[in-house]
C-alpha cells in the first residue's frame, strides 16, 4: 500500500496514466465500432457541407474506403513528400498513412473550415499520428506555392487530388493543375480520384494522362488518373 501511494504521488504515475491513454486510443482506432462511428460522422458532416455548398463538395459523401485505398496504393514511394488536395473528412488521408506515408511528410489542403476542424479532431487518435500530425492547411488549391511549407516546394513527389473536377469549370481545373506542378518535382505526378471513366483533364493536350486504377463495382464506379508534364508520346 505504501509503495502504491509513493507511485501515485510521483511523476511515474503521470507516465502510467499517459501510457494507458495511448493504449486506449490505439485500441479505439483499430476497433470496428470506432470505424463504424467515424464513417457515420464523416457521411453526416459531408452531407451537411454538400447541402451548404454542393458545387464545392461535388458529391453527397466522401470517397469509399476501397477507392481511397486504391489511390494510396498507387503512391510509388511512401517515404516521399505528398500533398493531398481536397482532404475532406480524411478517408484518403487515413489510407495514405496506413500505406506508410509519414505524417510529417504529408500536407493536407482543404478549403472548408468545418472539414479542417474534423481532420484535426479525428487524425490525432490514429496510431500513425501518435508522435506527429500531417500539416493541415485551410486554403485554396490554386495557391499551393504560397500556402504549403517551404521545405515542400519543388520537392513533392505526388499530389493526390480528390477535388471534384467534374463539377468545376475547366479554367479552375487548369489553375489547380498548374499550382500542383509548381510544387512538384520535375518528374512528379498528380493522382486524381474521380467517378468519371474519362479524364476530366482530357482537354489539356500538354499532359501525359493515364488511367491507372479502376473500381467498377464501387458505388459509384471510381477511377484514378495519373498526370505528368510533357506531351504524350
Amino acid at each position: 500500500m505504501h509503495s502504491f501511494t509513493l507511485l501515485r504521488s510521483s511523476w511515474l504515475w503521470y507516465i502510467v496514466q499517459e501510457n494507458l491513454k495511448a493504449i486506449y486510443h490505439m485500441q479505439a482506432a483499430y476497433s470496428p465500432d470506432y470505424e463504424i462511428t467515424l464513417r457515420r460522422r464523416e457521411n453526416m458532416l459531408f452531407f451537411k457541407r454538400w447541402l451548404k455548398n454542393p458545387s464545392q463538395m461535388g458529391t453527397l459523401a466522401p470517397v469509399t474506403p476501397s477507392l481511397a485505398r486504391l489511390a494510396a496504393n498507387l503512391v510509388e514511394n511512401p517515404s516521399d513528400l505528398i500533398v493531398e488536395l481536397g482532404a475532406g473528412t480524411g478517408r484518403v488521408t487515413r489510407a495514405l498513412l496506413a500505406q506508410g506515408v509519414k505524417p510529417q511528410n504529408l500536407v493536407l489542403v482543404e478549403l472548408d473550415h468545418e472539414l479542417c476542424v474534423f481532420l484535426k479532431e479525428t487524425l490525432k487518435d490514429l496510431p500513425e499520428c501518435k508522435d506527429s500530425m500531417p500539416h493541415i492547411i485551410e486554403g485554396d488549391a490554386t495557391r499551393l506555392a504560397e500556402i504549403i511549407p517551404e521545405s515542400f516546394k519543388g520537392n513533392v513527389a505526388t499530389v493526390v487530388s480528390a477535388i471534384p473536377f467534374m463539377y468545376i469549370p475547366p479554367i479552375a481545373r487548369e489553375k489547380i493543375v498548374q499550382s500542383s506542378f509548381d510544387v512538384l518535382k520535375p518528374a512528379g505526378s498528380i493522382l486524381h480520384i474521380t467517378y468519371n471513366p474519362k479524364s476530366p483533364l482530357a482537354f489539356k493536350k500538354d499532359l501525359n494522362q493515364e488511367r491507372v486504377g479502376k473500381l467498377w463495382f464501387n458505388v459509384p464506379p471510381g477511377f484514378v488518373w495519373r498526370y505528368q508534364q510533357g506531351w504524350p508520346s
